[in-house]
């Protein structure tokens, strides 16, 4: 895999992770380990792969340096022989002929030592060669597998279950492009609750809120799959999104109650006062509308599972977020209720 190819998969699964903690499926610590993680390998992209080549090239000229002054020590030492023999000139014979036996013996000894030296020598020049073409093998192994791995495309199945005709808020785009970034484009089948088949999915899987998004096991095959995997919860061989990642608003075994709004907060938040205050005029219009005001440690908002604050509960059922102007939390409750001051325009900006 070259340079270029490497950065793209590294931003590739940086964005991935970006998404992954802006749909709540990982913590922000988790995002700035992985993101610090994928980071550190695109500043080390372009590193000199034959570094340990050279070394090993260094050291084996080191090594080879030594045998030259092995030479010049055997060369002082023939130098000196001959000079000892002419002090004695009135040696004998036999003292000769050993003398000779001896400078054969040294010659020899030194024969063999000097193959030693140079059999160590290939020996290690040898040792240091393997060593680096088994060290761009493996490169090479490594790259042949993230090539591998990256090329494996999965298709990824999803069944949605889903009460568009009960549910003003139900999309299901954003979750979807949320999958495809993840598992690549997916084989998405929409199926309502009202439906046999989706009365019984609801009832195998225990779905309590909708749209739900159950995914077959074919995911557990993504790369992507260690990064997510808090995300779902595994039943049988199916994989369901969990309420949080998928944002699901329809809460299904909770009784409908018409006229009906509820307020979810936290005290003494400034983001939670300012929904309130957008609230005010929508409350002046609509006096009829049955309303009641909940704080975020009360027993129903955790019965809710809401975590994301200011939101609101309409006819018991129906749940949105985030600081609304005056028409359209007048738009939204509307859609549900048939009042006379649903004709009327509100404020269309923040106060």
């Amino acid at each position: 895999m070259d340079d270029k190819t490497q950065k793209e998969k590294l931003e590739q699964e940086i964005s991935f992770l970006k998404e992954s903690f802006e749909a709540e499926v990982i913590s922000k610590e988790e995002y700035e380990k992985g993101k610090e993680r994928l980071e550190k390998k695109l500043k080390e992209i372009g590193k000199p792969a034959d570094e340990t080549q050279n070394e090993a090239v260094n050291e084996s000229e080191n090594a080879i340096a030594v045998t030259p002054q092995q030479e010049e020590q055997e060369d002082k030492q023939d130098e000196h022989k001959p000079e000892s023999a002419a002090e004695k000139p009135a040696t004998k014979p036999t003292t000769e002929k050993e003398e000779a036996k001896k400078q054969a013996k040294f010659s020899k000894f030194f024969k063999y030592f000097a193959i030693l030296i140079a059999l160590v020598i290939i020996l290690f020049l040898s040792y240091s060669l393997l060593k680096v073409v088994a060290s761009k093998s493996n490169i090479k192994s490594n790259e042949a597998k993230e090539a591998k791995s990256a090329g494996v495309a999965i298709k990824a199945n999803v069944l949605i279950l889903n009460d568009r005709s009960n549910c003003f808020n139900c999309d299901t785009q954003r979750v979807l492009g949320i999958l495809d970034g993840w598992f690549g484009a997916v084989n998405a089948e929409e199926i309502e609750h009202a439906t046999q088949k989706g009365r019984e999915l609801a009832e195998k899987f225990g779905i309590e809120a909708l749209p739900a998004y159950i995914l077959d096991g074919s995911i557990e095959k993504s790369k992507n799959y260690g990064q997510i995997k808090q995300a779902f919860i595994k039943k049988d061989n199916s994989y369901i999104l969990s309420e949080s990642a998928s944002g699901s608003t329809l809460y299904l075994k909770r009784e409908t109650i018409p006229n009906k709004l509820d307020l979810f907060v936290i005290s003494g938040d400034s983001i939670s006062a300012k929904a309130e205050n957008n609230l005010n005029e929508f409350l002046d219009v609509f006096r009829e509308v049955k309303f009641d005001k909940h704080t975020s440690e009360e027993e129903l908002t955790k019965e809710l599972r809401i975590k994301n604050f200011p939101a609101f509960l309409i006819n018991n059922r129906v749940k949105f977020s985030g600081v609304n102007t005056a028409e359209t939390i007048k738009d939204n409750f509307c859609k549900m209720n048939k009042l006379e001051g649903c004709e009327k325009s509100l404020s269309k900006s923040l106060v």
